[in-house]
């Protein structure tokens, strides 16, 4: 589907569902909105950006075709989880890195993302006339900048250079506009993200248009330190992320992080928020394990009977925990019992999941994310150390230093790998590697893959530099572009 039809969807539709949270407002369908005008106060003005919530919620926790779509292109894609390969093909390219301009999950992504953001940029210029309470409206505005920055930010570590779009697209006269470079985008992206820590509270009392779950000032400086660390500023991400130390805790547990309804804790600065209540659950955790697993754990719903899961632990990242690592039973569970037999993710279970999908949300920023990040951005010193064994600590894992083995930047992507398995954060922490590095991490793991599981050799010149590392642009926006949109190298 071409990019205007899904521009004109989306205001139709995103705008008339259900609020983004479990506690936001529930808002009544209407057969007809006229354009900018629908946001002619503040109080639409918190309808709107609750719909730009929704959408987000749409791209990072919907299925498609029966998989996660972004666990199908951020974690498959990674040494921490494959896929099915005997699954259907589309899928499976994007796991062995041979997808092409047509593939759909791609397609899918590409699609929900822009359209979040011509949501975010419809509820951002109807900021110029709204009347109403202007502190409320500056908030709005900077909640709808946040999101479309995560967006970007998503989009940008999948394709790279995009075209830059912060107007509405309500017809043709904006629609086709050519690719920006990465760097450019990246600066969209920090702007947006300065705006909204200036404008966003550090927490919200409740009640209506006020409620928990909300993006924040802590998440729009986390978000920009993780932005600034992405593209190699590391001075600017550790000011960011020195902003936020010491304004969330860890929790002494780390499986009631992912907890069932347990929602904004201490340490979450930012999550995509489910409700089976409200008819927004959580439906993709369903599909992690086997179904022998969910029946004898009593789960009602969900399970797979595949012998092998659509997406699962590499065993790469299986062998590489240390056995006394607390994070374990929160992370994977091994089936030795029924028709999978292979180790399964177990970081979200819902015991009382149904047919309405699991009450869980997901945590994308929380504050060990903070402290690991901060670490890194300051490179190898006792503080650094200091921050990163705060983390190990909670998981029951003994102090490192300068003397434990690896390299500062192996160490520290061991912890980041360790505490946010599936959490949709190690593709793009690979991306900060040389890129030689990476190819060669990938080639091994899904070598390694290929003879174990499905006994067939893998074609390890199918990860090549020349491709970058890139997803193909979808076939159909070079196309409606009438060229003017590039394709990435090597497709």
């Amino acid at each position: 589907m071409k990019l205007y039809k899904f521009c004109s969807l989306i205001m139709i539709i995103s705008l008339t569902v259900s609020g983004c949270s479990d506690e936001f407002l529930d808002v009544e369908p209407k057969d007809r909105i006229d354009g900018t005008s629908f946001f002619s106060n503040d109080n639409e003005m918190i309808i709107g950006v609750n719909g730009v919530y929704a959408a987000q919620r749409t791209i990072l926790s919907r299925a498609d075709g029966g998989t996660a779509m972004l666990y199908t292109l951020f974690e498959s894609r990674s040494d921490n989880a494959g896929s099915d390969h005997t699954d259907q093909a589309e899928r499976v390219e994007t796991d062995l890195f041979n997808e092409t301009p047509g593939n759909n999950p791609i397609m899918g992504a590409w699609e929900s993302m822009w359209s979040t953001v011509n949501l975010a940029n419809l509820v951002i210029a109807s900021a110029t006339v709204a009347e109403g309470d202007q502190a409320i409206i500056a908030r709005v505005v900077g909640e709808a900048k946040f999101i479309r920055a995560y967006t970007y930010f998503h989009m940008v570590n999948l394709w790279g250079g995009l075209p830059i779009r912060t107007e509405p697209t309500d017809d043709f006269s904006n629609t086709i506009l050519p690719r920006s470079s990465k760097e450019d985008v990246y600066n969209v992206i920090v702007e947006d993200l300065t705006d909204a820590a200036n404008a966003l509270p550090e927490s919200y009392s409740g009640g209506f248009g006020n409620e928990p779950g909300r993006a924040t000032k802590g998440a729009a400086l986390t978000l920009l330190g993780k932005v600034e660390l992405q593209r190699g500023n590391k001075p600017a991400a550790e000011t960011a992320l020195r902003q936020v130390l010491g304004k969330y805790e860890l929790l002494p547990d780390f499986s009631d992080i992912h907890a069932a309804g347990n929602d904004n804790t201490e340490e979450s600065i930012y999550e995509i928020n489910h409700n089976p209540a409200n008819q927004t659950g959580w439906f993709i955790p369903n599909g992690f394990i086997p179904n022998n697993v969910a029946a004898d754990l009593g789960i009602v719903a969900g399970g797979s009977s595949r012998n092998i899961l659509g997406i699962y632990p590499t065993q790469d990242l299986v062998d590489s925990y240390d056995p006394n690592d607390k994070r374990i039973p929160g992370t994977f569970g091994i089936d030795t019992e029924g028709a999978y037999q292979g180790p399964y993710i177990s970081k979200f279970i819902d015991l009382n999941t149904a047919t309405a999908g699991s009450d869980i949300n997901l945590v994308v920023l929380r504050y060990a994310d903070v402290l690991l990040m901060l670490a890194e951005a300051i490179g190898e010193n006792t503080e650094a150390y200091d921050l990163i064994n705060e983390v190990r600590s909670r998981a029951g894992l003994p102090d490192i230093d300068s003397t434990s083995p690896g390299s500062f930047m192996e160490k520290v992507m061991n912890e980041r790998r360790w505490e946010f398995a599936f959490e949709l954060h190690r593709w793009i922490d690979l991306l900060r590697l040389p890129q030689s590095e990476v190819i060669a991490i990938m080639r091994t793991q899904l070598t390694d893959q290929q003879q174990n599981l499905f006994g067939t050799t893998y074609n390890t010149s199918l990860i090549k530099e020349e491709r970058n590392l890139l997803y193909p642009i979808p076939q159909g926006e070079i196309d409606f572009s009438g060229g003017q949109v590039e394709q990435n190298p090597g497709f």
